[in-house]
């Protein structure tokens, strides 16, 4: 089965944080180019995409958010003329680094190399265990690379396997294909809809580039905000399950109001589409950008994909290895995001659909109180 276009694209691009530009470029030129899209950079480098069409009160305001790096290697300086030093930006174990295969892209023909070791770590500590996590390492290339060059562990270009996409990144460039293909959608349909997307940088490294949008106000505070990711796949959260509506993270519990909001667009859409399916689940695994925007006083959610060998690493094999997703799950994580897009019920921040429900239930029984 033949990847959607979008998807297959971005996830044939070299990205790490802060050097997102082949990642970013593709996006900027691909939305500019969709009639009822607006295309603008915050200051931060962050990139939003505006579609807004039909009268105002018609089309409930929503704001989608996806990163644009992932886990990866950036040039630092040639230390001779087969040594490289490079940045490591990612959460990605010590042990998986020895010998592992990385590319440099600098242009023309991919640079080879193998890391040679690990030469500046930090350490992880989470309850009673603790991680080595690299953010330096010595490489052996086969030519020199110029400063500044993404690298990325070298396996297979993207690819569709029983229904599963295998990439080297499928966090968070999986996300960023849904949402362009959300516009692509709204764009061709000519929808009533009034939906930005943010695509954000260097979410690796601590959600820096969401930190600056939040601080920026690069988005409005007063709509709900969907911040979609790839989590780590959890017993109770299977891959092929369906889109997962995600509570929380980590680190928090996310926006209720903006999370009953997107979970009533499920409901109604399963009701109307029997083959659409989602999964509602606290994916405490990682923490993601969502966190980030409740800090600064967004109403944010999040939608994510469950994912197969988080940040390429295969702890069964103990090495590194593509990431995978469901294709399905991809697919039906973009027919949400269209449903949330044309939701003709506006956002209350102040009321849900839960709270109508518990109101309802009080007074069936509050005169039972009085006695």
């Amino acid at each position: 089965m033949p990847l959607p276009r979008v998807l297959r694209d971005l996830l044939a691009l070299p990205t790490a944080s802060f050097v997102e530009s082949a990642v970013m470029d593709y996006l900027g030129r691909l939305c500019a180019a969709l009639p009822g899209v607006r295309v603008r950079r915050d200051r931060y480098g962050n990139l939003l995409a505006h579609y807004r069409r039909g009268r105002s009160g018609k089309a409930s305001p929503v704001v989608f958010a996806a990163h644009t790096d992932h886990p990866g290697f950036v040039a630092l300086e040639m230390l001779d003329r087969r040594t490289l030093r490079a940045a490591f930006r990612g959460g990605v174990l010590a042990s998986f680094f020895p010998g592992a295969r990385v590319r440099f892209y600098a242009g023309g023909a991919p640079i080879t190399g193998r890391v040679a070791r690990v030469t500046k770590a930090r350490k992880l500590r989470r309850g009673s265990e603790t991680w080595e996590i690299p953010l330096e390492a010595q490489l052996r290339v086969a030519r020199p690379v110029p400063p500044q060059t993404p690298g990325m562990w070298a396996l297979p270009e993207a690819r569709e396997r029983g229904g599963r996409v295998y990439a080297r990144a499928c966090d968070d460039i999986a996300g960023c294909a849904a949402m362009v293909a959300l516009l692509e959608r709204l764009s061709r349909k000519r929808a009533t809809a009034d939906a930005c997307c943010l695509f954000t940088r260097a979410e690796e490294v601590g959600f820096v580039g969401a930190i600056g949008a939040a601080r920026a106000g690069s988005v409005p505070r007063d709509v709900p905000l969907v911040a979609i990711e790839t989590s780590s796949e959890l017993p109770t959260a299977r891959i092929g399950d369906g889109p997962i509506l995600r509570v929380g993270d980590r680190m928090s519990v996310f926006d209720p109001a903006a999370t009953a909001y997107c979970d009533q667009v499920a409901q109604k859409l399963a009701k109307r589409r029997k083959r659409f399916r989602f999964q509602r689940k606290l994916m405490d695994g990682g923490s993601c950008e969502s966190t980030a925007y409740c800090a600064y006083g967004y109403r944010a959610t999040g939608i994510c994909l469950a994912l197969g060998n988080y940040h390429n690493m295969d702890k069964q094999r103990g090495r590194i290895a593509p990431e995978y997703v469901s294709l399905s799950d991809w697919k039906l994580m973009v027919d949400w995001f269209e449903a949330i897009a044309l939701a003709e019920t506006p956002f209350r921040p102040g009321g849900t659909s839960v709270r109508d429900e518990l109101e309802q239930s009080f007074a069936r029984w509050e005169r039972l109180l009085d006695g």
